[in-house]
């Protein structure tokens, strides 16, 4: 006897495919506007969607030629054939689709891994950057391909079934039975329901005060998360060394020493994006200091910064970082400060003057910290701020400071000691 139905796989396979074309075609259409976390969320799982179908669907061609279907509908031979190319061409647009959207990421200028749905890494296809441009002609075709192909299947089966009497809809939705309208006005429903989804999903939030704070990039620095001790005004920071040290008076010459740095220290940095605070830290960084709260004409720090430790919580983000158009740690794998300028402002509050060295560029920079000495045990927390446009980091479309602001607040602690006196 011929099969009456599609087979369960075949059915479920059928609609989970049909579902995520349809988000797929919407979340396409939301991939534009400014540079920002809810449009790189997009993207990502974009590609995640994509990659899907085309798994599916290469599951759901070889069921086709494995599981047994019900007979096609007779019927005029321009209609049967109308039938055939749609599916064949559905076909297409579901595997052709997310392949050239797979070239597209691997022959992009900016090269973002992918990893889907945030946790599994997928490949880059090993191809010439010339694929780029007929792979992005190829793909938009698909999409509207898709668009076309889906008017003309909803339309043929509704013909089907309601002009014509076939019960094609029984054979291909779950529960249907008798004339099949409530499963047709549902599935149909379910499909809407997708697009809307795909078009709404990770929405621009409305930020009037980050949006300020994007057209304004040296406004204020946000606070860190170790928030240190307040940094001085002005008037502080002119505070001559003699005044200070009679305020903290010391009994016996505190000797120039090289300090060691003890792990678990942090060093952080925060950017704004569109106005939304994105921190992050290095997981590698060293320092050699060699200070005396007593000496520090002859006192130095030098820190030396591992860039491709940076790490944001996002893996797909820290990869980017990484690439030519921010840190480009291929050629400049290391950022380094160092100073030979260290001035007390008062208290516990220090003040570092040197140059940082980010991306073959060397640029003035100034640490503040403050520093607490008990024993051969010294505490430290600070601060500074740079301009990330001074130093290049953010080229092509990054290097314009409305999406990505021009300031970016550092902040460190650590605990350091030196040999016992």
């Amino acid at each position: 006897m011929p099969a009456t139905r599609y087979s369960y796989t075949a059915i479920a396979l059928h609609w989970l495919i049909a579902l995520l074309l349809a988000f797929q075609i919407a979340l396409g259409w939301a991939l534009e506007g400014n540079n920002s976390p809810e449009l790189f969320a997009r993207y990502q799982l974009h590609k995640s969607i994509g990659i899907t179908i085309l798994l599916l669907s290469l599951a759901r061609l070889a069921i086709r030629f494995i599981l047994p279907r019900p007979p096609a509908s007779d019927g005029p031979a321009w209609t049967r054939g109308l039938a055939s190319a749609v599916h064949w061409l559905f076909y297409l647009v579901m595997i052709l689709g997310p392949l050239t959207g797979w070239l597209l990421v691997s022959t992009a200028r900016v090269q973002v891994p992918t990893l889907l749905y945030g946790t599994l890494p997928w490949p880059h296809l090993p191809v010439s950057p010339a694929w780029h441009e007929p792979a992005e002609a190829i793909h938009g075709a698909m999409a509207w391909l898709a668009i076309g192909l889906f008017l003309l299947h909803i339309a043929g089966a509704l013909r089907h079934q309601w002009l014509l009497g076939k019960p094609e809809l029984q054979r291909i939705i779950p529960f249907a039975h008798g004339k099949a309208a409530g499963a047709a006005v549902g599935a149909l429903a379910l499909v809407a329901g997708a697009f809307v989804a795909g078009q709404t999903i990770y929405p621009e939030r409305d930020r009037p005060v980050a949006k300020k704070a994007a057209l304004v990039p040296t406004a204020a620095p946000v606070a860190p998360r170790a928030a240190p001790a307040a940094l001085p005004t002005e008037e502080e920071g002119k505070a001559p060394v003699e005044e200070a040290a009679k305020e903290t008076p010391v009994e016996a010459k505190e000797p120039l020493a090289n300090w060691t740095v003890a792990s678990g220290g942090r060093l952080g940095f925060t950017a704004r994006w569109n106005g939304e605070a994105v921190d992050g830290s290095f997981g590698r960084w060293r320092a050699t200091i060699r200070f005396s709260r007593d000496e520090l004409a002859q006192s130095n720090i030098r820190v030396t910064v591992d860039l491709a430790s940076a790490d944001t919580g996002d893996g797909q983000r820290d990869d980017s970082l990484k690439g030519s158009d921010f840190f480009n740690v291929t050629a400049q794998p290391n950022a380094i400060f160092a100073a030979r300028d260290v001035r007390h402002l008062g208290g516990d509050r220090y003040e570092a003057r040197g140059t940082l060295d980010l991306r073959g560029v060397s640029k003035p920079a100034t640490l503040r910290f403050t520093l607490r000495i008990e024993g051969d045990t010294a505490r430290v927390a600070g601060t500074a701020r740079i301009d990330r446009t001074a130093f290049g980091v953010g080229q092509g479309e990054w290097a314009a400071t409305d999406a990505i602001a021009a300031g970016v607040d550092i902040d460190f602690s650590f605990s350091a000691t030196r040999p016992a006196s």
